[in-house]
């Protein structure tokens, strides 16, 4: 799609690897050790992210999904799209799905923030730097050590939120079956609850590999976004590595 004039301080796009999909498998944890899991999470199997180009309407666009299977059969979905304007990040908004096996439900969500959308749904209308915990999972991966802090929105009960991302360092993690040195970038809502905290590796692609903050993407539809850790147990870039060599 063409560039559009930036009219916000929007996040850095994040370039995919080559222009390939790229995937992340994750395991769900407490946030605090020793507490399970509430019973709705208990019945993921196993979570898997995926960012991608999609075109849709003859347009460019990053497509952000995380599917998450459950233990009878059914599965949830969450995907969403990201617009590129100018090397920035603009959300367009979110498909929430829990696919039975028969009957799908579902339901979109459509940011009303200035741009052409090629979404349809619910609209809502929010500042144009509005993401989910989603889809900085993905859209956060080119934020690192020389950013500046940055302000923008969360959505987040179904509203949008002011929050500050600010780098936060480095440091070592047990994912991926090995030990990762990550970047660690901080989201914290200014008025209320539900910083969260994501991990990418520090070499090039970023690749997410943890998260610890509200898993409202991973609940069902009338659950609560308990805070939980997820954890990257294989990665795209990892088995292409593994090839390679």
């Amino acid at each position: 799609m063409s560039a559009r004039v930036v009219v916000a301080d929007l996040l850095p796009f994040a370039p995919l690897p080559g222009e390939r999909p790229l995937w992340v498998n994750f395991e769900i944890l407490p946030a605090e050790p020793g507490k399970p899991l509430p019973a709705a999470l208990r019945q993921i199997e196993s979570g898997r992210l995926q960012a991608e180009d999609a075109v849709v309407d003859g347009h460019s666009y990053r497509k952000t999904s995380v599917v998450l299977p459950l233990t009878d059969g059914d599965r949830r979905e969450v995907i969403l799209l990201l617009a590129e304007e100018g090397g920035r990040a603009r959300m367009l908004g979110f498909h929430r799905i829990h696919r039975h096996l028969e009957a799908p439900e579902g339901t979109t969500i459509v940011f009303e923030s200035g741009v052409p959308n090629p979404l349809t749904g619910v609209p809502a209308r929010v500042p144009a730097d509005t993401y989910t915990y989603l889809a900085l999972c993905t859209a956060l991966a080119s934020f690192g050590p020389e950013r500046p802090p940055l302000p923008a929105h969360l959505w987040f009960g179904n509203s949008a939120v002011p929050i500050d991302v600010t780098f936060d360092g480095k440091e070592t993690l047990d994912v991926l079956g090995t030990r990762v040195a990550a970047l660690r970038v901080v989201v914290r809502p200014r008025a209320a609850a539900g910083q969260a905290t994501y991990w990418f590796t520090e070499t090039s692609p970023h690749i997410f590999v943890q998260y610890r903050g509200p898993g409202d993407f991973l609940a069902g539809k009338d659950d609560p976004a308990t805070d939980v850790v997820l954890r990257a147990t294989a990665s795209s870039e990892q088995i292409r590595t593994l090839f390679r060599n």
